[in-house]
């Protein structure tokens, strides 16, 4: 049996390494195009790959355009494999496999169906796997072919995750090479019962509410962060991302003090300070410690977090000072 892929990002180019390793015949590879790149989260180009390994390659930006029906009716697969496209594609496209199609996806189904599984996967606290499945019409609905869960850590970042994920998902196709090959795919169907679903979610979905406990921004700013946009907070007007952080307990609030003056961090990393709110000032969002690495830590409703990365989006200078209030726009 013979494949064709489809895709776009980091899972996308780990599965056609590991059919290609697997000794699987590929009649064609179907990339979206590198113009595409900033639009993608953790895109990564398959034009390489597929070339090095003289597999005919087309790139694509809509899986409607008309080169993506000619590929596949010149190079007529059994089966098309969809590995990461955000992009929906039409049964007519898919029935030109004569097997049908192939998906993957991160959650344990068919729990966590839908969008952004990894994401959720980190806010949620779930559980994750490497799942190939039959495509149909409903999305990561079908039978699964093979499941092996992944472990997902305290402190994952989504990149972490991530790379977890494509390392199972590659694992599990060498695995399954000799099944592809010969055409005897096991399928298990998903009980319908037990499934979940998951929303889209978008950029402004990153926004970082400081009232929330310092676990729930913990794994937001995981949630959000490399490939995706990135959590996000406002400084005087201007949009700050926070990359990276990690939980600290917030400093105690003495009975009776005046707040300092706003210090630059690397004033308050020459001199150690402090901010002490006064008992009418909130602590949330509010830059209390600046270490001598020039790392705010940032008040939330039962805690703090060390902003250990951070970037301002109009590209100046990442520097916080001691006392500054962080919050929405």
């Amino acid at each position: 049996m013979n494949v064709a892929l489809m895709g776009s990002v980091s899972s996308s180019w780990h599965a056609l390494d590991a059919l290609i390793r697997g000794g699987v015949e590929l009649t064609c590879v179907l990339g979206v195009d590198e113009s595409q790149a900033e639009r993608i989260s953790d895109y990564r180009s398959l034009r390489q790959l597929a070339q090095d390994a003289a597999i005919p390659f087309v790139a694509f930006r809509k899986v409607s355009e008309p080169q993506v029906e000619r590929a596949l009716r010149e190079n007529p697969p059994d089966l098309l494999w969809v590995i990461g496209l955000s992009q929906l594609v039409p049964r007519p496209l898919i029935e030109l496999a004569r097997h049908g199609g192939v998906g993957f996806h991160p959650t344990l189904l068919p729990e966590g169906r839908g969008r952004a599984p990894v994401a959720w996967t980190i806010l949620k606290g779930a559980r994750a796997a490497a799942n190939l499945f039959f495509l149909t019409d409903e999305p990561d609905a079908g039978d699964i072919i093979t499941q092996r869960e992944v472990p997902v850590l305290p402190d994952d970042y989504s990149a972490d995750l991530i790379a977890r994920t494509n390392l199972a998902l590659a694992e599990a196709i060498l695995e399954l090479a000799p099944a592809i090959r010969s055409g005897r795919l096991p399928r298990t169907p998903q009980d319908h019962s037990r499934a979940t679903y998951y929303p889209k979610r978008t950029p402004a979905d990153g926004l970082i509410d400081w009232s929330q406990s310092a676990a729930d921004v913990y794994r937001l700013i995981r949630a959000a962060g490399r490939p995706y946009p990135g959590a996000f907070t406002f400084l005087e007007g201007r949009k700050l991302t926070i990359w990276r952080a990690q939980p600290a307990p917030a400093l105690a609030r003495p009975a009776s003090a005046a707040a300092k003056p706003a210090r630059t961090a690397a004033q308050s990393a020459q001199t150690g300070a402090r901010f002490a709110p006064t008992p009418g000032q909130s602590a949330l969002g509010r830059v209390q410690d600046i270490d001598g690495a020039g790392r705010p830590l940032v008040g939330a409703a039962d805690g703090a977090l060390r902003l250990t990365e951070v970037s301002f989006e109009d590209g100046g200078e990442a520097s916080v000072k001691l006392g500054a209030r962080l919050g929405a726009q």
